[in-house]
């Protein structure tokens, strides 16, 4: 975190090395051809060049560490800046100037590059406190910091947001400075260097969006100013579940000030078993179906692909299962799940693990660790009940990996966990709703979107297939087609089997839910064999949804397809001939598409192939 903040504040130093621009000053100033204006506007450009030089200073000092150089020379380039400003403004006070607009315009344009560099200092010089102090506190592994020191990290990062915010407002105002400057004028040598700036400025504010909620939530996370404790959810996505994988394993985390208090995984059969015949609620249908199982567990919680509707329902059975049995349950900020490419991708980061004599690597972890826990911990004389210990060695090493992890590889790591997030190989549920708006605003929360004119979401559930998903071939081809009533859409579904029948995997069985705009309305279905399928139209207010809904299954070796058509509600064919249509295409948290193909045949034809890595959304343009 601390080196995403510092990330975003050298964002800032590399944009102020575009106060070069102000060397045009001086030729501007050699241009005017008013006597009366001539003494200001050379005074502005002499300001302009002695605020751009020590700017430069004061980022040369920065990046070397010479913080108070670094201060006094910002505070100095932004004196030079204003003062440019004031003699600009009589400039723009004599009458002559005002008479001859193209020439007024040319000095207006120098006032809003002016302004830019003046806005720019003056962000240098509100940050460089809080750079100076966050680069000190992560000089070191985190880990090598005392309980004092990381608290005090923690306090920091949990008071710069009204800095961040501040700084965010002010790279805002640059930009919209830049913006008035005209493409035709004085300027023009440089206005690619402009539009440069500008695309600087846009990236910098778009990276800030992102660090300012992380600020805020980060020392939640890590339990300052209160303790924290969450439940952690590790879903398997060879058997997928609807928000993302089957609960073989979950977690019962506490920080507090920075340190993790306690961290411990364990099977989510040792919640569940022993409730067995001491708890009861009712299953969805189609578990209780296709499963034949009569209770809801914790390890069929996450039925909804709704991650904050299935957080809540995997808190309320834990709680109640283990209330069955006469256990307590800890007062829980929230839940987090996570997915194995997770996982992967942090072993990739900190290096292989080794445990019982057996080496994790990215790429092998998901397989390896299910053959220990399915296979191989018979031959090893490990009992069932206790299978799944090796994931709390993973954990223990993981967590010294992290906390000892070098401070110049802290922005890798950021990295990965924003790609995952995107990915939705991470979903939290806060219960406090303050905190849950700010990982909606990570796009952490795996929601259900509205909002879209049109939308789609194709959910399965591995139902008693084993780890078969790991072995599938899925595609997603969806269509609209204008008709004299509406728009009229074609799904075609593909799952091909690459796989047999083995420990790992078997027939596929799923029961899939399609999720699109509330309201559509059902065609026709083909390619399922009607005595299974359990065909099921529904519309759930709640999430804004009509829901198709059936099961299938495919042999080994084989493939299925299957396609649905149906009419859209009536107001997306105004959308689409007024050229305002919109698709959203959510993906399903664990879900690997093979690929995505979009055919939207409207006035103005798209056409897209390609994966559904993260959500997508399509317009025809």
């Amino acid at each position: 975190m601390t080196r995403l903040l510092l990330h975003s504040l050298n964002w800032l130093i590399r944009i102020i090395k575009y106060a070069l621009l102000l060397a045009a000053i001086l030729l501007i100033a050699g241009l005017a051809i008013i006597a009366s204006a001539y003494t200001d506007l050379k005074q502005a450009g002499q300001q302009g060049l002695e605020g751009k030089a020590s700017l430069e200073l004061a980022v040369q000092a920065a990046q070397n560490g010479r913080w108070l150089e670094a201060k006094e020379s910002a505070i100095s380039s932004q004196t030079s800046f204003n003062q440019a400003l004031d003699a600009l403004a009589q400039a723009k006070q004599k009458k002559a100037l005002n008479q001859i607009p193209p020439l007024r315009q040319q000095i207006n344009d120098l006032e809003y590059l002016i302004k830019t560099a003046e806005i720019l200092s003056r962000s240098l010089t509100n940050v460089l406190p809080l750079t100076e102090e966050i680069s000190k506190a992560s000089s070191s592994s985190f880990s090598d910091l005392s309980a004092e020191h990381k608290e005090g990290l923690l306090r920091l990062i949990y008071q710069a947001e009204p800095e961040l915010s501040g700084l965010k407002a002010n790279l805002d105002l640059a930009r919209l400075n830049l913006n008035q400057i005209h493409r035709i004028g004085v300027l023009w040598p440089i206005y690619g260097q402009i539009s440069d700036l500008r695309q600087e400025l846009d990236q910098a504010s778009s990276l800030l969006e992102e660090v300012i909620p992380l600020s805020r939530l980060l020392p939640h996370l890590a339990g300052y100013p209160d303790a924290s404790r969450f439940l952690l959810i590790m879903q398997n996505n060879d058997e997928i579940r609807p928000s993302g994988g089957f609960i073989g394993v979950y977690g019962l985390m506490e920080n507090r000030a920075g340190e993790i208090v306690s961290l411990l995984a364990d099977d989510s059969y040792h919640v569940d078993m022993p409730a067995v015949g001491k708890w009861r609620l009712e299953p969805p249908m189609p578990i209780q179906k296709y499963m034949n199982v009569e209770n809801w567990y914790l390890r069929d919680a996450n039925w909804s692909p709704d991650w904050p509707t299935s957080a809540r329902q995997v808190l309320s059975i834990y709680a109640g299962e283990k209330a069955a049995v006469g256990e307590a349950t800890p007062g829980f900020d929230g839940v987090i799940a996570i997915n194995p490419d997770f996982v992967a991708d942090l072993i990739d980061l900190v290096g292989p693990i080794t445990i019982g004599g057996e080496e994790y690597r990215g790429e092998n972890f998901q397989p390896l660790l299910q053959y220990n826990v399915e296979m191989a911990y018979k031959e090893k004389g490990v009992s069932s009940w206790d299978r799944k210990d090796v994931v709390n060695d993973l954990l223990k090493e993981m967590e010294k990996r992290l906390s000892n992890l070098e401070a110049s590889r802290w922005p890798k790591l950021l990295e990965i966990i924003k790609d995952n997030i995107a990915a939705k190989n991470i979903q939290a549920y806060f219960i406090d709703q303050s905190a849950q708006s700010l990982i909606v605003d990570l796009g952490a929360d795996g929601r259900v979107k509205g909002g879209a004119a049109d939308y789609l979401m194709v959910v399965d559930a591995n139902l008693a297939a084993y780890k078969t998903d790991a072995v599938m071939d899925k595609t997603i081809n969806y269509q609209i087609s204008p008709m004299e009533n509406g728009l009229e859409a074609e799904l075609v579904l593909g799952y091909g089997h690459q796989g047999g029948f083995d420990w790992r995997t078997t027939r596929y069985r799923s029961y899939t839910r399609v999720y699109v705009p509330l309201g559509s309305e059902l065609i026709s279905i083909d390619g399922l064999d009607k005595s299974k399928s359990d065909l099921s139209v529904a519309n759930d207010v709640e999430l804004g949804k009509t829901i198709f809904g059936f099961f299938f299954s495919v042999e080994p070796g084989n493939s299925e397809t299957i396609t649905i058509r149906y009419r859209l509600p009536a107001g997306l064919k105004a959308l689409a001939d007024s050229g305002r249509y919109e698709l959203l295409v959510q993906k399903q948290s664990g879900r690997r598409t093979k690929s995505l193909k979009v055919d939207l045949k409207l006035a103005d034809p798209f056409f897209f192939i390609g994966d559904l890595e993260t959500d997508k959304v399509f317009r025809a343009e």
